[in-house]
Order: C-alpha cells, then sequence, then structure tokens
C-alpha cells in the first residue's frame, strides 16, 4: 500500500521465506544485491516474510538470521506484491526499497545510528540517511548504464513519506524523502565521492 511507512524494526521472529517464487525477478534481484553489497561494503542475509494483514513493510536488523555476518534484511511479501504492480519499472522500486534497507545495514555496521538519532524525538535523519544512500547507489549505477531508471528510485521513496511529524516514526515528508535520494545520487553521479566520503557526507545531509 502506497503512502504506509516502511519500518526498520520488527519482532525478529517471523518466518523467513527464502524466495519470492518468481524465478526470473528472483535471478535478477540476485544479481543486484550483490551490486549493493559491493557498493556498500555489507554482506546481510536477504529473504522475504509474510507481513500481518495491514501491513506493508520491509526491514533492517542486526540480528544475524541468515548466517551473513552484517545482518538481515527481510522485504515484506504484501510489499513486494504492491511494488510489482506499479507501472514505471516495478523492479526498480524494489530495488530502491532494498537499497534503503541496505543503507540501514550501514548504518549499524558503522555505527551511525547514535549520531542520527541523537537528541531526536523522530527517525526521520535515521531514514532520510537511509534514502540518501539508496540514492548513492542509484547514482554510481547511472554512472555505468546511463539507462538506469535512477528517477524510480526517488519516486518510491517520495511514495513512502509521510506528514505524522510529531509522531516518533516519521520518516520524512514526501518531498524530504525524495530529496535525500537525489542528494546521495549527486553524490555519487556528479560529485563522485566515493562511498568513505557519502558515509559523512550523508550524515551531513540530514544535520547530523
Amino acid at each position: 500500500m502506497e503512502g504506509q511507512e516502511i519500518i526498520a524494526y520488527a519482532s525478529g521472529n517471523e518466518e523467513i521465506v527464502p524466495k519470492s517464487g518468481i524465478a526470473g525477478f528472483d535471478r535478477a534481484l540476485a544479481n543486484s544485491l550483490a551490486r549493493l553489497t559491493r557498493a556498500f561494503d555489507v554482506l546481510p542475509g536477504f529473504g522475504y516474510y509474510d507481513e500481518k494483514p495491514g501491513e506493508n513493510n520491509a526491514y533492517a536488523t542486526p540480528a544475524v538470521r541468515l548466517e551473513k555476518a552484517d545482518g538481515t534484511v527481510l522485504f515484506g511479501t504484501r510489499m513486494l506484491q504492491s511494488l510489482l504492480q506499479r507501472r514505471e519499472s516495478p523492479d526498480a522500486a524494489v530495488l530502491a526499497v532494498c537499497a534503503h534497507e541496505y543503507g540501514h545495514i550501514v548504518q549499524y555496521k558503522y555505527n551511525l545510528r547514535n549520531k542520527l538519532l541523537a537528541n531526536q524525538s523522530t527517525v526521520k535523519r535515521l531514514e532520510l540517511n537511509a534514502d540518501y544512500f539508496a540514492g548513492y547507489f542509484a547514482g554510481g549505477r547511472k554512472l555505468e548504464n546511463s539507462n538506469f531508471p535512477a528517477a524510480v528510485f526517488a519516486a518510491t521513496q517520495h511514495s513512502f513519506g509521510d506528514i505524522n511529524t510529531s509522531s516518533k516514526g516519521h520518516h520524512g515528508t514526501p518531498d524530504e524523502r525524495a530529496a535525500a535520494v537525489v542528494a546521495g545520487y549527486k553524490a555519487a553521479h556528479d560529485k563522485r565521492l566515493t562511498f568513505q566520503q557519502a558515509l559523512e557526507d550523508g550524515l551531513a545531509q540530514v544535520g547530523a
């Protein structure tokens, strides 16, 4: 469901589904996840889970649930089906969410969370920083392939923005989320920042 926030946490007890069941999609996504691993220097486990009725989520956790050292990313099957129904580059929309969640794994690995959450009443800076990393990945892919649909990353995160600015779970408004993706994109595509440089730039972009 568009507009619902993507959480960065869950119970941790969900049954993990290893594949989507769409063979061609699984192969293509595996290749893209390998690119994310190389771009961000992280190696989380990846799988799917069945959300509760009414939920539409993906999340990242530092918990090692799939024998990968850098935690775990789980993608909700309802969210997957929702994104795959989009008209424009649905595969890229799925990858945008994956890149955002890998951004959270980066935060765990490089101890960015405390800086991002310090003196904050919401998780907005944490989420916008993950959006920045998604944009950074898209910018790098655009350099490699001029036909890569990078704009879909900004559009996807824009669709998950919310206006619940006083809620602890506030992730950023639609415009803020899209802007964070664009900032990350420019860091990779225009400024040609290395990933290590992007770690610092990503903090600065969200005021951390």
